[in-house]
């Protein structure tokens, strides 16, 4: 028999009872730790089944996560999909629901959990899963390290960690700050962040307060047409600038009641400030003589300042209940955010290597838009051991929700939309041994309609992105309905995960590009239909621990409806497309495979190698599936990584990415290339534009040393 890597689930103050399910996917702490080079959202492609990465700015710090076809991303426009819980807290922003991925402290995570199912627990706008990340404490990770490293695309970064504890306190800092050039020009980013975490456990008490800062400046390269991938460092236009800032306070407190009864009690600030410079070719340019109405370019500035407050009390009791085991728990939670968003624009012209210079003043198409989002919910959730093999689970969440806008400049941007819904969830678990488990779920789940969504909603008045807004027609609710049936079992040294899921999505929200892929409009799909098979594998031994995963995922629209697409080749003479039911969504892979070994040949010595693979996928304004551009190829890579001991105290790494240099794309978009000239430069007369598959490079090889000093 041999002993699996476990993994240990920390439920601390600052969780209060929002633990991941029994068979939620999870990357430990020893995992975390043996890859420096890797950024966060790639360790979580790279380990976890179904999980897939879109990297529409050209940026490695600002990637679309993809999982079971939902979607948790730092862009605007996207259709957000999964929610993202850091100790407890929901850290999708207000505005969009995005995720900026940059303001997590890395370094100060211990675990993370994925959880493949919409489940009202974790609240609103949790339609595809949830991800968990738990941070550590100065019981979990006491001594101290600090590290660096450097490598390709000029990449640093420096990073030190302290935990201790006396008596019932414990403390615990981290620090980290990394840099890099990019892979290609005017893509320079950096990223820093702080936290820390006091903790104390004494006399049935847990308390936890927790700080965090993140500052970061990010650039990137946008997609490029496909005849450019000859020169996959290329730039379409520049510069494309983002600046985040955040501010992250958290309090929980867990108190035992009685030997069966537990309150936990959870309060939150959160202040998140964005400035962003953005470049972009002007979609409404007719070829005439430029004037600053007429431009063929803007640039386009935006300010972004983001507050979110929250208080969360729940109770869990685990008295047996007609002498069965029980674990029932009661909680409520109340969100208030608040979103000032500010935009304006200058005409601009394009330099031979497609840089933005301005040519007027900044003071075309000004918004400022004041937002106030205020969510309250109510949720229980029990667990009844009905039999010695059989456990059987219920819960429900109700919540409300209230969106209200004002346009500040007196325009049409204003309005007041409410929600509401109750969300079920039931299953069953299955244990008739301990070499095989069973289990059945179904659960509902909503997502209201974003700020950013409702105030460009309207085909007849497409906005920009970054958004210049316009209107404010509604859209509506978005409900989620999942069934999951899985299994694992244990066939000698081989552990065994299959699932199957299948989630109905109702008035799903999706952004309609138009073709100069600056401009767009958020609409309702009545239906669509999510389906995942997987099937994950792992194993080990004294010195192997290997897995290996193979995830399909089918997503398609089940209504039919017209949507403008005039780049796609079988659009009608007024640039429309119709998509039938069927249909595939776009930027979704059908198949993704990954391969996983480690290997300590000695006690000083590990070596690590992944080979990860993604099936094809359509393009965005490819909805029909029918553009004779085809589908954006499907790829593999190849990540390698070495870790040597020195002694107890000093540590050595090695990280390759993309061994092989393979050259791909993993995102798409139908669009029309303006950069026709001489050495691709603007065209100033439309008749010679294309239209084409526009494509994100993925990053060429890329190699990276590091050395660490540990200490207890």
């Amino acid at each position: 028999m041999v002993q699996l890597q476990t993994v240990t689930v920390f439920t601390g103050s600052t969780e209060g009872f929002r633990a991941p399910p029994k068979h939620a996917y999870a990357i430990d702490n020893d995992t975390l730790k043996q890859q420096p080079a890797t950024n966060f959202p790639q360790l979580l492609a790279q380990h976890l089944p179904g999980v897939a990465l879109t990297h529409e700015q050209g940026n490695p710090l600002q990637p679309t996560l993809h999982f079971n076809g939902f979607a948790a991303s730092p862009l605007l426009g996207t259709p957000q999909g999964l929610s993202v819980f850091q100790d407890g807290v929901r850290v999708n922003e207000p505005f969009g629901d995005v995720v900026n991925w940059d303001l997590i402290p890395t370094n100060a995570i211990r675990s993370i959990h994925l959880v493949p199912i919409t489940d009202p627990v974790f609240g609103l706008n949790t339609l595809g899963g949830a991800v968990l990340l738990h941070t550590e404490d100065g019981l979990s990770a006491p001594g101290g390290d600090v590290g660096m490293e450097f490598g390709s695309f000029g990449k640093t970064s420096e990073q030190a960690r302290y935990g201790t504890h006396a008596g019932d306190w414990s403390y615990f800092f981290a620090v980290q700050n990394q840099h890099e050039n990019g892979f290609a020009p005017y893509t320079a980013s950096s990223d820093r962040s702080l936290f820390g975490k006091v903790t104390r456990r004494a006399n049935g008490n847990d308390l936890d307060f927790s700080y965090t800062f993140a500052k970061s400046h990010l650039a990137g390269s946008q997609t490029l047409p496909k005849q450019w991938m000859n020169t996959p460092t290329a730039v379409y236009t520049a510069p494309d600038n983002i600046d985040n800032q955040l501010n992250f306070f958290n309090l929980g407190d867990t108190q035992s009641l009685s030997p069966h009864w537990q309150l936990a009690a959870q309060l939150y600030l959160r202040n998140s400030d964005q400035s962003g410079f953005n470049s972009n070719v002007n979609g409404n340019y007719d070829g005439n003589t430029t004037t600053l109405g007429n431009s063929v370019a803007d640039n386009v500035l935006n300010g972004l300042q983001q507050q979110s407050r929250g208080l969360s009390l729940a109770l869990h009791n685990d008295n047996p209940l007609f002498g069965l085991g029980n674990h029932a728990s009661l909680g409520m939670s109340v969100d208030h955010q608040s979103v000032d968003f500010t935009q304006i624009q200058q005409a601009a012209t394009f330099t031979p290597q497609r840089y933005t210079v301005g040519v007027g003043p900044f003071d075309q198409g000004p918004v400022s838009l004041g937002v106030r989002n205020r969510y309250s919910g109510v949720y229980f959730t029990d667990r009844l051991a009905a039999t010695p093999w059989l456990d059987l689970s219920a819960g429900g969440r109700y919540e409300r929700a209230n969106v209200d806008m004002t346009d500040r400049l007196g325009g049409a941007l204003g309005g007041n939309h409410s929600y509401s819904r109750f969300n079920p969830s039931v299953g069953l678990d299955l244990h008739p041994s301990p070499k095989a488990s069973y289990y059945l779920r179904y659960a509902e789940g909503m997502r209201v309609p974003m700020a950013v969504e409702l105030t460009c909603a309207s085909p007849d008045a497409p906005c920009t992105l970054p958004n210049v807004l316009v209107a404010d027609p509604d859209l509506h609710l978005v409900i989620a309905r999942t069934a999951q049936a899985g299994a694992v079992w244990k066939l000698g040294w081989i552990r065994v995960h299959a699932e199957y899921t299948h989630t109905q999505l109702n008035n799903a929200i999706q952004f309609i590009s138009l073709a100069n892929m600056t401009q767009g409009y958020f609409i309702n799909i009545p239906q669509e239909l999510f389906r995942t098979a997987t099937l994950d594998l792992t194993s080990g031994s004294e010195r192997w621990l290997w897995s290996a995963s193979i995830s399909h995922t089918v997503a398609t629209y089940e209504s039919g409806f017209q949507e403008p697409s005039a780049s796609n080749s079988s659009a009608d003479a007024n640039g429309n497309i119709q998509v039938q039911p069927g249909n595939r969504l776009p930027n979704i892979p059908t198949w993704s495979v990954k391969l996983l070994a480690q290997y300590q040949p000695s006690e000083r010595l590990q070596l690590h190698g992944a080979v990860v693979a993604y099936g094809a996928r359509y393009a965005q304004g490819d909805e029909n599936n029918q553009d004779n551009n085809g589908r954006v190829p499907g790829y593999a890579v190849v990540n390698l990584g070495a870790q040597y001991k020195l002694d107890q105290h000093w540590r050595l790494n090695l990280s390759i990415h993309n061994l092989f240099n393979r050259v791909y794309a993993d995102f798409g978009q139908l669009g029309v290339n303006e950069f026709t000239g001489a050495n691709r430069s603007f065209s100033s007369d439309p008749a010679t534009w294309q239209n084409t598959q526009f494509v994100a490079p993925g990053a060429p090889r890329g190699i990276w040393l590091g050395a660490s000093y540990a200490w207890n």
